[in-house]
């Protein structure tokens, strides 16, 4: 690179006609030449991409150290399915997310609503806050917060192996390599996905009540793992019940779509650069 600042600098002059043009010509040549070797001479501009999400998932709503058992025969009552959609920036994390959904099914009588949700990471750690309002019944927007053990998400983004189409369930990532929707390829067979809450909650509320485990199967893992740590509603008639979303537990985040979008600095130091081919070019006139 250098080499190629110091041949520009002492680039001989050319011969200059009476009207100029000459001059002109060839300073353009040499700058659209610099330009361009600087350019290809910069390394790729670094990239934020941004990953959009379809997920479904599981509900489980719990009093002190029980569930309160009023979701779905397909989870023996104990769980109510749930599905939306998020979003994660690699750059700014999961921030905002489109995660705004009301439960096909009833909960003791009414349709849960959630939204207006923000995801926070914890300093460097794999754990998520999450934030939102919920509406039940004729109470809305309700405080409402969640922890995640984000371990299984964040490594299938970070693996750098996601493609548009794959699909994250539990602790693998598989692929779709026939279009088929069989996706029989395994891609990553272990992502450290941790163990949901709610399977802990849901055996010792079976327990205590002498039921056995009937149509129920537990979580095992999920990509998004709500925590013990997680406060449930924190306002309204119903502070303290328990609100637990277990995402791509036993089910799947599948990847809707994924953007590229440059850094910051690497705009800068773009910009940078032909900034010193214009200032270049600028003294050779000079």
């Amino acid at each position: 690179m250098a080499n190629l600042y110091a041949a520009f600098f002492n680039y001989p002059s050319p011969t200059v006609n009476n009207s100029g043009e000459t001059l002109m010509k060839n300073r353009m040549i040499v700058c659209s030449t610099l330009s361009l070797a600087l350019l290809t001479a910069l390394p790729s501009l670094a990239s934020a991409d941004t990953y959009t999400f379809n997920f479904t998932g599981r509900m489980t709503v719990g009093m002190g150290t029980y569930v309160i058992t009023d979701g779905t025969s397909e989870f023996d009552r104990y769980q109510t399915p749930i599905e939306a959609s998020l979003t994660y920036d690699t750059e700014t994390g999961l921030g905002s997310s489109s995660l705004s959904l009301t439960t096909s099914n009833l909960f003791l009588g009414w349709q849960p609503t959630f939204h207006d949700i923000t995801m926070s990471r914890i300093g460097n750690t794999n754990l998520f806050n999450g934030q939102f309002l919920t509406n039940w019944g004729n109470s809305y927007n309700m405080s409402t917060h969640i922890q995640w053990d984000a371990t299984g998400f964040l490594s299938a983004v970070n693996s750098g192996q996601l493609q548009v189409g794959d699909k994250i369930s539990g602790d693998v990532l598989f692929r779709d390599v026939n279009n088929d929707h069989t996706y029989s390829q395994v891609v990553i067979p272990s992502l450290g996905s941790a163990t949901p809450f709610a399977d802990a909650l849901v055996q010792q509320t079976m327990v205590n009540g002498g039921q056995p485990f009937i149509n129920y199967t537990p979580q095992y893992y999920a990509p998004l793992a709500a925590t013990s740590a997680t406060q449930g509603l924190t306002d309204g008639p119903f502070a303290g019940v328990k609100v637990y979303m277990d995402i791509g537990s036993g089910n799947s985040l599948y990847v809707t779509s994924i953007t590229s979008v440059p850094e910051p600095e690497s705009w800068a130091m773009l910009i940078a650069g032909l900034g010193l081919v214009g200032w270049a070019a600028r003294r050779r006139n000079g």
